[in-house]
């Protein structure tokens, strides 16, 4: 009669003397599942077919893929700016069939009386201009539009025309009127300075019109790679809508059956009233939002670098708060920037805040989901920070691969059944006592907290017809947010 104990792939009908060992890793997974982002983006020209994810090779192979100065490079371009080793995909997008270019002006009037160079900025990428004694404004114009054609990567080509520089968006869509033209942004304090003589008068970029609206069927075709962040340029209805019902709990990625997981990551141009009705309209658990105010690098710089901090977090540990961490964009201007108050009510709005050191550096000051009410229409805060999101994911994927390692293949008998020394089979009670198990191990990890409170609180159920269901009470980790104390003080 053969044995209790099941040794993988050898017969128990064998009677060859001899000694077989089979090798046996299912007590020996310690491999962590793979952290990937994807940057979603427009394409201009290259060999990246539209539609169709690929594993990034950095800047030069996106620029090689999708054009130097589309969405898509730019994006990585930000994004390896801060995370180097972080594995990232990338979705391009191609235009939409009716969208129309943002325009913006650079108008120039005068005649230079000294020489110099005019500071004029495209978002946050410098345009240098040389300019002599004598030049007249369209021969500054003419100039601009040269050195503009010199500048690898700018989102915007220019032509120019008695004293006018027009711009346009490379890539067509809303996204395009984000961009900001600027001129002499350091200041005389950053030696820059317009050439006397000459008068510079802007027109902001405008006239964007429809964001790809294939984003829904694009998303849909993209299989089941996991993909844990993905940074967008997007914050029209059309879009964030289309990444909602993606990701969502019902259907889509997070759902039970899906389990592929993932959160949206985007940021915002606009005043703060207009980012107040943005965060207002939205109610979504798996997209944060970051309003930037009048900052001249683009929202999409902003989305890749928040992404990649974020990115850079959650492999360290997901319930590390994502707060007093730097980015390379170029801050506000002093009259952009929120206060404390207004932050304090971006954060009540399902937006995300930001400060300026006296350095001029930006730093992440909180990451919170779009989240804001629950099914009833109440007030409901259980998923405010992007760490409970990035906790959740990393908890879940953790249990289910320890679960199947350790039952996969399994006979499911009663609870209280006798089971023999080394055999394949297992109750829902023993399901239970291993996930008490894993759990306290996860406290380890600092991921969550109260082990004993879950092993006296878990339920698992044999539900028959060999599903077993889980009741797991988790308690996920908090982050540090504030520290208050009453400075109480004499005098002697």
């Amino acid at each position: 009669m053969s044995g209790s104990i099941t040794v993988p792939n050898y017969s128990d009908t064998n009677r060859v003397p001899g000694l077989y060992f089979a090798l046996d890793n299912s007590k020996a997974n310690t491999a962590s599942v793979t952290r990937r982002v994807l940057i979603l983006g427009q394409t201009i020209a290259g060999s990246g077919a539209p539609n169709v994810a690929t594993l990034s090779a950095g800047y030069s192979d996106a620029v090689a893929k999708y054009g130097a100065a589309s969405q898509c490079a730019r994006m990585v371009s930000a994004y390896r700016a801060i995370d180097a080793q972080g594995e990232v995909w990338v979705l391009p997008l191609a235009d939409d069939t009716s969208a129309q270019a943002a325009t913006g002006k650079v108008t120039v009037s005068g005649t230079a009386t000294s020489a110099g160079t005019l500071p004029l900025y495209v978002g946050d990428q410098l345009i240098s201009v040389a300019v002599d004694t004598g030049d007249t404004a369209a021969t500054v114009a003419a100039n601009i539009a040269t050195a503009t054609a010199a500048v690898s990567g700018l989102p915007a080509g220019a032509s120019a025309a008695e004293g006018v520089v027009t711009f346009t968006a490379l890539n067509k869509g809303q996204s395009g009127n984000d961009i900001l033209l600027g001129v002499a942004l350091l200041g005389t304090a950053g030696g820059q300075a317009v050439p006397d003589g000459l008068t510079i008068a802007l027109t902001q970029f405008s006239g964007g019109t429809a964001d790809p609206t294939t984003l829904a069927t694009v998303l849909a075709l993209q299989g089941e790679r996991v993909y844990d962040l993905i940074i967008h340029p997007y914050t029209d209805s059309g879009s964030l809508t289309a990444l909602k019902i993606w990701l969502n709990d019902t259907a889509g990625r997070w759902s039970p059956m899906l389990q592929l997981y993932g959160h949206a990551i985007t940021a915002y141009r606009g005043t703060y009233g207009a980012a107040t009705s943005l965060g207002l309209a939205q109610n979504d658990q798996h997209a944060t939002i970051m309003p930037i105010g009048d900052s001249p690098s683009d929202p999409l710089t902003w989305a890749a670098q928040i992404g990649a901090r974020t990115a850079m977090s959650m492999r360290s540990n997901p319930a590390l708060p994502i707060t007093a961490v730097s980015l390379t964009v170029m801050p506000p201007t002093d009259v952009g920037r929120y206060s404390s108050e207004q932050r304090n009510s971006l954060l009540y709005d399902g937006l995300s805040t930001f400060t300026v050191d006296d350095s001029g550096t930006v730093n992440i000051e909180r990451l919170v989901t779009t989240y804001q009410t629950n099914a009833s229409g109440l007030p409901d805060n259980s998923y405010l920070d992007i760490e409970t999101m990035l906790t959740a994911e990393i908890c879940m994927q953790d249990m289910r691969s320890y679960l199947a390692g350790q039952y996969g293949g399994c006979i499911l008998v009663a609870d209280g059944t006798k089971i023999s020394a080394g055999a394949k089979a297992t109750t829902a009670k023993l399901i239970g006592k291993a996930c008490a198990s894993r759990y306290r191990w996860q406290t380890t990890q600092l991921w969550v907290q109260n082990a004993d409170n879950f092993a006296a609180n878990i339920v698992a159920e044999n539900a028959g017809n060999g599903v077993v269901k889980l009741l797991m009470p988790y308690d996920f980790a908090n982050q540090l947010r504030i520290i208050a104390g009453s400075v109480q003080f004499v005098k002697s």
